[in-house]
């Protein structure tokens, strides 16, 4: 039990810094995503919404929900590839950021943290 409330706590943190990193790079700001947006079926929802609206209010919030009611985490998770290309146009110097977050979630959620 003290292992799985730790793995929680991590993510916890993890999407803080997560959030504090879309912030500084203009993105947090987004707009809400339509009930119809939410629907889809495609990874990252990228046919409805851009990849700072999933990450925002898609990703974040399941996991927020996976940690309030104290759900078993994913086994494994690759995000942060697509950041690199959703991101690609934007500063590099700011996005890198993202990224890292992101890679440090992907670690942390695929056990090699």
């Amino acid at each position: 039990m003290k292992e799985a409330f730790s793995a929680h706590h991590v993510l916890a943190d993890l999407l803080i810094d997560l959030q504090v990193a879309m912030q500084d790079c203009g993105v947090w700001e987004c707009e809400a995503p339509t009930q119809a947006d939410m629907q889809s079926s495609e990874p990252f929802c990228i046919d409805t919404m851009a990849f700072e609206q999933w990450l925002k209010f898609v990703m974040i919030e399941r996991f927020k929900t996976m940690l309030e009611m104290g759900a078993d985490l994913p086994a494994s998770c690759y995000i942060s590839p697509m950041a690199e290309d959703a991101f690609k146009d934007r500063d590099e110097g700011k996005v890198i950021h993202i990224v890292n977050c992101l890679n440090r979630i992907d670690r942390h959620l695929s056990g090699s943290l």
